[in-house]
C-alpha cells in the first residue's frame, strides 16, 4: 500500500480560555501493509514521513511584542511558526470493509516521532506521542481508496499551571490533533 495525505493540524489547548489553535498544514507520504482478517476486516500498518508546515506567527511588531489573539502562548506560537517540522508516523488500525457500499471504517492508534532529536529547539522536536486514529474511506476504483481521517493525541506535548486573578491555580495541557484527506493505492 502507498499512502499520501494532505490535512490541517492544530494544538488542542485545554485549560486556557480563548486560546488559538495554532493551525497549520500537514503533508504525509508513506508505505504500508494490509493483512486481511476474515471477509470484512483488514489490519493496517505502515511508515509515513510527514511535514508540519510553518504558519504565520500570531505576534507582530519590531520585537514581536504585539498579538492580535488573546491567550497566545509564545512557546506554541514559536513551534508552529518558526520552522517546518519533520515527523515519522507509524499507524496501526483495524478497518471494517462494507463491500456493498465500497466503504471502510477504521480505528486504531498512531505513533508519532518528531525530528530532530533535540528537545531544546521547541515543544515539538525530540518528542514522541501516541494518539487515537479514526477514519472512513471509499473505494474509488479497484485499487484506489480516498478517505478522511482524524487523529487526537493522548500524550501531552506541553502542560503546566498558572494562577488566575483570584489566586486560583489553573492547569492546562496541550495535545496535537489533525484531520486529513487520504489517498491509498493498494498493490
Amino acid at each position: 500500500m502507498k499512502f499520501l495525505s494532505v490535512g490541517g493540524s492544530s494544538f488542542d489547548v485545554n485549560g486556557l480560555p480563548s486560546s488559538p489553535s495554532y493551525a497549520s498544514l500537514e503533508l504525509r507520504l508513506g508505505t504500508g501493509i494490509v493483512k486481511p482478517i476474515g471477509k470484512y476486516f483488514d489490519l493496517k500498518s505502515g511508515l509515513n514521513i510527514g511535514l508540519k508546515v510553518k504558519r504565520k506567527s500570531y505576534f507582530f511588531g519590531p520585537s514581536r511584542q504585539f498579538t492580535y489573539k488573546p491567550w497566545v502562548m509564545l512557546s506554541l506560537d514559536e513551534a508552529a511558526s518558526n520552522r517546518n517540522h519533520l515527523f515519522i508516523d507509524i499507524p496501526l488500525s483495524l478497518q471494517f470493509n462494507y463491500p456493498k457500499y465500497r466503504l471502510g471504517l477504521k480505528g486504531g492508534l498512531n505513533f508519532r516521532f518528531w525530528a530532530p532529536n533535540d528537545k531544546s529547539v521547541d515543544v515539538l522536536t525530540g518528542r514522541s506521542e501516541i494518539g487515537m486514529l479514526g477514519g472512513i474511506s471509499y473505494n474509488l476504483i479497484k485499487r484506489i481508496n480516498i478517505g478522511l481521517e482524524y487523529y487526537y493525541g493522548l500524550t501531552d506535548i506541553l502542560g503546566g499551571s498558572y494562577y488566575e486573578n483570584n489566586s486560583h491555580l489553573m492547569e492546562y495541557h496541550v495535545r496535537n490533533q489533525f484531520t486529513q484527506i487520504t489517498i491509498e493505492h493498494n498493490f
